[in-house]
């Protein structure tokens, strides 16, 4: 089992922390071997690459050095060029954080089938990294739908949990949401502190016309809600945490009323 250790809170109210790329990587390579990558140049040449559990590092022959480190952010994706010597390569790239400039690279082989391999398990390596990163920030609690007790604010919700939420190019904090049901023309996506909702940081208004969708990317967990970027657990909460939203939209785009108590209960 790999154990990413977590970077001190920057914040006191809320756990928030630096998502900068230039952040020492941690511990040994968990893999290595050699990769192309595109330069500055717009050509392709070999380079060590290692990776690591919070990111990874790569050099040249002639001696030039990177190291990046991932946040929940982070993207990985295959992609293809259409022309030149480029297009005979097996690529991917690394998106930091969208939408800054991503790092391209490149498995060559001379069996397709093989070089195709190759690419999948880099792929896969790097955002299990990235899914390791989102899971040591994240508490270890279960998405609810029940409303708290005793909690009046939390009577119409319709699902809640601990989601990281992008607040800059910087930094990133870990904030508790609930989704509650629609009231007249819009829903409310609202954000807490913490799970015990007392203290609401900013309210998302969700209206018929809303932003709701996810983020395209490997195993990627993040998703978008009109101006604001979050990342769940997991691709499979991710899916529950969209399906919900995407129901919501639908209640308002067809003006449906507003939902009883047992409605809500059996959304």
């Amino acid at each position: 089992e790999i154990r990413v250790p977590m970077y001190a809170p920057k914040l006191h109210s809320v756990l928030t922390y630096s998502s900068s790329p230039d952040q020492p990587l941690l511990g040994v390579p968990i893999r290595e071997g050699t990769l192309w990558h595109l330069s500055a140049q717009d050509r392709f040449e070999s380079v060590n690459f290692s990776l690591y559990v919070n990111g990874f590092a790569f050099s040249t022959a002639d001696g030039l050095e990177a190291a990046v480190s991932l946040s929940p952010f982070s993207l990985v994706r295959n992609c293809r060029f259409q022309s030149g010597e480029c297009a005979k390569l097996k690529s991917f790239k690394v998106s930091l954080l969208e939408p800054d400039p991503c790092c391209y690279f490149a498995v060559r082989s001379t069996d397709d089938r093989e070089a195709e391999e190759e690419r999948s398990e880099w792929v896969l390596g790097l955002s299990h990294t990235i899914l390791l990163i989102t899971d040591s920030l994240l508490p270890s609690r279960r998405v609810l739908c029940d409303p708290l007790p005793g909690v009046p604010a939390t009577s119409r919700r319709l699902i809640a949990g601990y989601l990281i939420h992008r607040d800059d190019s910087d930094t990133v904090s870990v904030v508790y949401c609930e989704l509650q049901a629609p009231m007249g023309v819009s829903a409310s996506f609202t954000v807490y502190e913490n799970e015990g909702c007392v203290h609401a940081l900013m309210r998302i208004p969700i209206y018929e016309h809303s932003v709701c969708c996810d983020v395209v990317g490997i195993n990627c967990s993040c998703f978008v809600v009109d101006s604001h970027q979050f990342a769940s657990q997991s691709p499979s909460e991710r899916k529950l945490w969209l399906r919900a939203l995407s129901n919501v939209k639908v209640k308002l785009q067809n003006k449906a009323s507003e939902p009883t108590a047992d409605e809500i209960w059996h959304y």
